[in-house]
Formats: structure tokens, sequence, C-alpha cells
């Protein structure tokens, strides 16, 4: 008949002791919000500049010149949409259950943007716009973009990022897709192909900038 070991025995004592020290050492963990909730609460703080800065745009000239050019309308549904579905993979990927596959989410999106400005830089209309110009296209975007990222990436910080080099590019595609479509109110030029390579510049940098951001602060937190 074996030996009955109870609390008291010797043997039991190193195993309580470990998980004494172990309920000791439990902290409260807050649970995260869904994900659709985390979303929609980046995409309303970055409302919030672009509503304000709406107020002071000529969204008449804009609406007209959207009008006129097909290529733009679709090259700003292509940036809007791929905002949304860059910061969802962004989050999604955060999740330890969700397969990696989730960071194509914002690729078809992503395509339809770039092929439509593309499109509608190679165009007649589409003649090149001084550097000066471009340049500032690109300090728009940026200086929308950086903190637009360092938003989404606070939220990240809250998931585990398994592959967190993924999570910080996804988010930084996702701040310059909303800084690229704030911008669309205010460009008051014909896209030109060197104006989009400077736009495709700004959305490398920030991308690359998250994925390496990303590496650092998921990481730790993870």
């Amino acid at each position: 008949m074996p030996l009955r070991t109870d609390e008291t025995s010797p043997a039991a004592l190193p195993h309580a002791r470990l998980i004494d020290a172990l309920a000791r050492s439990l902290v409260p963990v807050r649970r995260l919000g869904s994900p659709l909730r985390r979303i929609l609460g980046w995409l309303l703080v970055v409302a919030l500049p672009g509503a304000g800065l709406a107020a002071v745009a000529d969204l008449k000239g804009a609406l007209s010149r959207h009008a006129g050019e097909p290529d733009l309308v679709l090259a700003a549904v292509g940036s809007i949409a791929t905002a949304v579905t860059a910061a969802a993979a962004a989050i999604l990927a955060t999740l330890p259950d969700r397969h990696p596959r989730w960071a194509l989410l914002p690729a078809p999106s992503l395509a339809l943007w770039i092929g439509a400005s593309v499109s509608g830089a190679g165009a007649e209309h589409g003649a090149p716009i001084s550097l000066s110009e471009a340049c500032a296209c690109v300090g728009f975007i940026l200086g929308l973009g950086v903190p637009f990222t360092l938003l989404l990436a606070a939220i990240l910080r809250n998931g585990y990022a398994l592959h967190p080099s993924l999570s910080g590019g996804l988010a930084g595609l996702a701040a310059a897709s909303a800084a690229a479509s704030i911008l669309g109110l205010f460009h008051p030029f014909a896209m030109a192909l060197n104006d989009l390579a400077l736009h495709a510049l700004a959305v490398a940098l920030l991308s690359g900038a998250g994925a390496g951001f990303g590496r650092r602060l998921l990481r730790a937190s993870a």
C-alpha cells in the first residue's frame, strides 16, 4: 500500500513554499478591450485632427478636384481603407491566437491606393511639381504620421506581439495612410510622379520606423 503524503510531510513542503511564493507575486491583470473597440478608439483619435483640419480646408475645391479625376477618388478610398485595415491587422497581430496571415488584410486596399495613384500620376495632367511642394507633402505625412504611430504603438503594448516587427510595421503603415488621407483635403495640385515618389518614401519611412520601434518596444512588453 503506497505511503500517503499530506501537506505537512517533508516531501510536500517545497511544493507548498513554491505555491506560496508564486501566489504572493501575482498582480491584477486588466483585461484587454475587444480588438474592434481598440481599432475604433484609434480611428476616433485620428479623426479629431482630421476633422479640425477639414474645417479650415477648401472642401469645395477638394471635392471639385476629385469629381474631375476618378483616379483621385479611388486613391482616396484606397488610402482610407488601408489606414483602417492596417490598424486592424496591427492590433490582431498582437493576439497570440490569431494567425500571422492577418497581416495581409490591408493588401487589397494598398494595391488599390498604389494603382490609382500611379494611374493618376501618369496621366497628362500629372506634370512634375516643385521639390519644395513635394517636400511639404512629405512633411505633412510625417508630421501627422509620427504621433499617429506612437498612439497605435501604445495600444499595441497592451497585447502580446509574437511578431513585434510585423505589428510595428503595420502600425506605421496605418498611420502613414491616415495622414495621407487627410493630406488629400489640402492637396492643391494633381498627383505627379515625383510627388508620388516622395509620398511613397514617407509611407516607407513610417512603416520601417514602426517595424524597428515595434521590435524593441513590443518585444519588451511581451
